[in-house]
């Protein structure tokens, strides 16, 4: 039975997908937890539209994420750290610390790329993963807390 994937079904397909799927799992599973829906030419015809619109917006989705990727690309963002007497810095600046400064001052939820806490007082490059494929990079800075 052909059917039209209402949502993403592991092992079977993405949404608005069109598969090719026995009666059994259709009837018994598929259609009473309204996963799918049954592929008549009207509903095929309907499908096209949707996924044009579908890949419309996830275009425009993309290019204002590729937007905000130059605004922040090398924007500084700046943490004081405490220091000890030999300048070692007291704690460390995670991606958890550098996610929550990226949500306080832009607004911004990016998954932070880094391999380890910053525990030196200096400035750092740190790769963000804004979604859609696209990365940027900004600079940490660690200076003293005076």
């Amino acid at each position: 039975m052909k059917v039209i994937l209402l949502e993403d079904i592991k092992n079977l397909g993405k949404k608005l997908d069109v598969k090719n799927v026995s009666d059994g799992y259709v009837r018994n599973f598929l259609l009473p937890k309204k996963l799918v829906k049954i592929a008549t030419k009207e509903a095929i015809k309907g499908l096209e539209s949707q996924k044009a619109k579908l890949e419309q917006q996830e275009q425009e989705l993309k290019s204002k994420t590729e937007k905000l990727a130059k605004d922040l690309n090398n924007q500084e963002f700046k943490f004081k750290v405490k220091i000890g007497k030999k300048e070692e810095v007291f704690g460390s600046i995670g991606k958890e610390d550098i996610k929550k400064a990226l949500i306080d001052e832009k607004g911004i939820d990016a998954k932070v790329l880094l391999e380890k806490p910053l525990k030196t007082l200096g400035e750092y490059q740190v790769e963000i993963n804004l979604g859609k494929g696209v990365k940027t990079k900004i600079n940490i800075i660690l200076h003293s807390q005076p």
